[in-house]
């Protein structure tokens, strides 16, 4: 069998997120080792989702928790950023801290999630744009991913996706005659809208179609094929994020 639907963008962050919580190796890192999550408009919603899926009693508002953001001409954030990252150590919840503090303390069987800007979907590679002039905060995560052996992932949306691998974009933006920001490759493992598809319900989806309007612009068609047990389940997940607001910063 086969289901068609649509994700908004917001629709398709709290889909992430919540394949996230059901991702085995994410499980045990928050629950047996360490999980930093680093702030990004799609990490927030998972940032939420772990906070709920732990019962833990933190205040949290997900509109601040970032940092580059990518707006239309002329607009800006409505919330101030909150300057910190998200560490789960062992259950324990722990926010104040960021990626500079933190990553240095990771050993491997913890896990960093860092967002990205570009997702070359026939790959699974991701790449992030870099406005800092040392960096930003890939540069600690990478450093966590290739000097410990710390598990990168990167929850990355499809709207996101890319024509060209990722070495090739970075080349291109990185050359020294190039103006704007610059783009560095992610040695982790990208999640996105598919695969939390079949995380959630052992169905198998492909993107099938794109665009929109009235809200529904980035968005994606997607097509889910499984048994008629997995398809009931992907309907059921589709409906309820029909609901899902979209994203507020």
């Amino acid at each position: 069998m086969t289901y068609e639907f649509v994700l908004t963008v917001a629709m398709g962050k709290r889909l992430i997120a919540r394949g996230m919580m059901a991702d085995g190796q994410v499980r045990d890192a928050m629950l047996r080792h360490r999980l930093l999550i680093i702030g990004g408009s799609t990490n927030g919603y998972v940032a939420e989702e772990a906070l709920r899926a732990l019962g833990a009693d933190v205040e949290f508002d997900r509109r601040g928790f970032r940092r580059g953001v990518t707006t239309p001409p002329g607009a800006a954030p409505a919330s101030r950023p909150l300057g910190c990252d998200l560490l789960i150590d062992r259950g324990r919840v722990e926010l104040g801290r960021d990626v500079f503090a933190i990553a240095p303390e990771l050993e491997r069987g913890d896990m960093i999630m860092k967002g990205a800007n570009a997702l070359y979907l026939a790959g699974g590679e991701a790449g992030v744009l870099i406005g800092h002039p040392q960096g930003g905060t890939v540069i600690p995560a990478i450093a966590a991913a290739i000097g410990r052996r710390v598990q990168l992932v990167v929850p990355v949306g499809l709207e996101k996706r890319v024509e060209l691998p990722i070495a090739r974009l970075a080349a291109l933006s990185n050359a020294p005659d190039a103006e704007g920001p610059r783009m560095c490759p992610l040695p982790g493992r990208t999640y996105c809208e598919l695969d939390a598809i079949r995380t959630l319900t052992g169905a198998q989806a492909q993107l099938l179609a794109a665009g929109g309007a009235l809200g529904a612009e980035g968005c994606v068609y997607l097509a889910a094929t499984g048994t008629e047990e997995q398809i009931a389940a992907v309907r059921a997940l589709a409906e309820e994020l029909r609901g899902e607001a979209a994203t507020e910063l």
